[in-house]
């Protein structure tokens, strides 16, 4: 190593010894100067208190008198894997300054008073830092170089070692003297290897705190993780945990340190985890497992994560999932209600649509019939079998009602209601319905407010559920039928069957139990997985043959869905099966309507206006109210009635008689645009099938319906009754 500085004419230190004596003196001394700083930073930990021993080894045995520590701040950010010789100048500090007991205390001062400066281009201890190399510099035969005249007036030797630290420089030793020094390679390789020794022990401090910091944040992670969370030795026992989580499983916190799984954790959960610790360390892989635990607020399901950690040691996290299965199990029965639901909406469309056909030909059927009966004689063989031909064209029409109504596309007659004044008066008939080997019981809940339905259908309703008990029954039994106030969901072991989409008009009312609860409860057989997720189907029966069409509980899920309400069926095999039905609960008080005086069904001289699509069902209509005396106007279609209504005036028609659901101009937009032409014309619509037409729009007193297939006699009868309004 090049030293320009080295002066091999300088003077020995005053009072050396002369001769080999002088060297084998001045060896020990740096040995031991060498020793004692490798001492002091050996047993130091950190620099500020290894500092004030370092430099006072080096003044006690190297006869120097004042001894300074520089380090660089802030640490030179360019360093990088810069070669030390290019690292640039920076601000230098003093940290640490000593001086010989007979040193002069006053210079001392001044070197401290220095402070933070920089290093100038002339100044020792930043050449030094900046070469990267150790620098001496010494008066020349008593005459003081130009270098040491800029120094305190006192030095007549000085030298300065760097600092490595790593790929930098992270400082100086500097030391001075009054007397004169001769600079040889032995002692800047002393000094040398002092600095190299600091700074790899600042790279061992710094590497410490390092390691002390990331140990700490590392704790700080793995206390923070939101699991239960444990972390084993290569033995499978337990180091550290998270403390706080342990409550989530009821698992005592103390002393857990050295314990295995099977001691801290419940029976069968502690050992499934311990084998997969074992399975996870030994194979070097995560393993995956989920447990139900039983506590006391119900079963908790937990999913623990095995996996391979540092050192050997395996890291054990245990999560709660219960309300995420509670979740999960939630959208699985929301889907499968879903499913359930678009299920019985395709056959509700299919049998809706066949519903509507068969009652347009059931209504000349039974329009023809009756009209042919009322032609026979009362004695005519002809008469019986004409009767026979209406029964059965009533038998189908009762079909077809309960398909629209399972199908919901019949046209409902809503009316606000008490439903305990509906099942009371229903005591009577379903007890003769159900025999006298079933005990039935009617409980009415009080204070249950009204709901808005049609009555006939609510009826339909608690018959086909009574008759469905009953059937299950056969031997005798208990029927439970009672009214309440509740929501959906509070029986966990209910399955529920809800439409797929609710309309914002049949929402319950605010505040309270929402819903008005009617139930049906028997002591019967009971109902398997299999037969409950076919309930409602049309046509699914579990009766023999001849005993059922399998459309009653198809028919009282179409008429719930349809007046806004949801159904719940709890069953087990041998303990028989409750059905709960929700019906929205709204503000409005029932009334009892005033009886009305059955109109008569005699004829009159009135026009009315026939717009039906179905050329049979069209010349029934008006054949049987021209033979009553009315005058009648025909039209296939809305569009062909509205031109003949133009044609013929003001005051031409009495009354509009028209189907709902016609192609193109449906009903409702066609009495809507006779009455803006004829204001005093009424409309009684006709449908068998009311689809969307009504919607937005309730049927009532303003709204006159009238159900297909009706008689000759009903037809008469509404018609009469409307006109007589006036």
């Amino acid at each position: 190593m090049p030293h320009d500085d080295l002066d091999p004419e300088g003077q020995v230190h005053a009072g050396a010894a002369p001769g080999g004596l002088a060297e084998v003196h001045q060896a020990e001394a740096r040995l031991a100067a060498h020793l004692a700083t490798t001492s002091a930073l050996c047993e130091a930990a950190s620099l500020a208190e290894a500092a004030p021993r370092v430099l006072a080894a080096l003044i006690d045995h190297l006869g120097w008198d004042v001894a300074a520590l520089w380090l660089a701040e802030p640490e030179p950010s360019a360093a990088g894997d810069a070669p030390r010789s290019a690292a640039r100048a920076s601000a230098l500090r003093c940290v640490e300054a000593r001086s010989a007991a007979h040193g002069d205390r006053e210079a001392l001062a001044e070197v401290l008073r220095q402070g933070p400066t920089l290093a100038a281009e002339s100044d020792l201890v930043g050449e030094a830092f900046r070469r990267g190399a150790p620098v001496f510099r010494a008066s020349v035969g008593g005459v003081v170089d130009e270098h040491a005249a800029r120094a305190p007036g006192w030095e007549r030797a000085a030298c300065a070692v760097p600092i490595p630290c790593g790929p930098r420089v992270a400082g100086v030793i500097e030391l001075r003297s009054r007397a004169p020094h001769r600079g040889d390679e032995q002692l800047l390789r002393v000094l040398a290897s002092v600095g190299s020794q600091i700074g790899q022990s600042i790279e061992r401090w710094r590497a410490e705190r390092e390691g002390a910091r990331a140990a700490g944040e590392l704790r700080a992670l793995f206390h923070a993780i939101p699991d239960l969370c444990f972390r084993l030795d290569a033995e499978l026992q337990i180091v550290d945990y998270n403390q706080p989580r342990l409550s989530e499983l009821h698992v005592a916190a103390e002393a857990l340190s050295g314990k295995r799984m099977t001691e801290v954790l419940p029976l069968e959960l502690g050992e499934r985890l311990d084998r997969a610790s074992q399975e996870a360390h030994e194979a070097g892989a995560v393993v995956a497992l989920e447990h139900a635990v039983a506590s006391a607020g119900g079963e908790r399901h937990v999913e623990a994560r095995v996996m391979p950690f540092l050192e050997g040691h395996v890291l054990v996290l245990v999560r709660d999932i219960t309300e995420r299965r509670r979740t999960e199990e939630a959208l699985r029965q929301r889907e499968e209600r879903s499913r359930e639901s678009q299920k019985m909406e395709a056959l509700g469309r299919l049998a809706g649509g066949i519903a509507h056909d068969f009652n347009n030909m059931l209504m000349v059927m039974l329009g023809y019939g009756e009209l042919l009966i009322r032609r026979l004689g009362p004695d005519s063989a002809l008469r019986r079998d004409a009767l026979q031909v209406t029964k059965a064209g009533e038998r189908a029409a009762a079909l077809t009602r309960q398909l629209l109504a399972m199908s919901r596309r019949k046209a409902l007659q809503r009316e606000v209601l008490d439903i305990n004044a509906v099942v009371l008066d229903m005591q009577t008939m379903l007890q003769r319905l159900i025999g006298e080997d079933i005990d039935l019981q009617t409980n009415v809940g009080r204070d249950l407010g009204s709901i808005k339905v049609d009555k006939s259908q609510l009826e339909q309703v608690v018959l086909n559920l009574v008759v469905n008990a009953r059937d299950a029954m056969p031997r005798g039994g208990k029927l439970v039928v009672e009214t309440s106030l509740g929501e959906p969901g509070e029986s966990p072991a209910a399955r529920s069957f809800a439409p797929a989409e609710r309309d914002d008009d049949d929402a319950p009312a605010a505040g309270g139990p929402p819903y008005v609860v009617l139930s049906v409860t028997d002591s019967g057989n009971g109902m398997d997985h299999d037969t409950l997720s076919h309930l409602f189907e049309p046509f699914f029966t579990t009766k023999a043959r001849g005993k059922g069409t399998g459309l009653g509980l198809a028919t009282v899920y179409g008429i719930v869905s349809q007046s806004g309400g949801l159904i719940e069926v709890e069953s087990e095999l041998g303990r028989g099966t409750t059905f709960r039905v929700y019906l929205p609960r709204v503000e409005e008080r029932a009334e009892v309507a005033p009886a009305r005086a059955r109109p008569s069904p005699a004829g009159g001289d009135e026009t009315v206006l026939v717009v039906e699509d179905d050329d049979a069902v069209r010349k029934l209509i008006v054949d049987v109210l021209e033979r009553r005396g009315y005058g009648v106007l025909s039209a296939a279609s809305g569009e062909e009635a509205l031109a003949m209504l133009a044609r013929e005036g003001e005051d031409a028609v009495d009354l509009l008689l028209t189907d709902l659901v016609m192609p193109g101009m449906n009903g409702r937009e066609l009495a809507e645009r006779a009455v803006a032409i004829h204001p005093r014309a009424r409309v009684l619509y006709i449908s068998g099938y009311a689809e969307d037409v009504l919607a937005g729009a309730e049927p009532d007193r303003e709204l006159a319906l009238l159900q297909k297939p009706f008689t000759p006699e009903t037809l008469a009868q509404r018609l009469r009754d409307l006109l007589d309004r006036r």
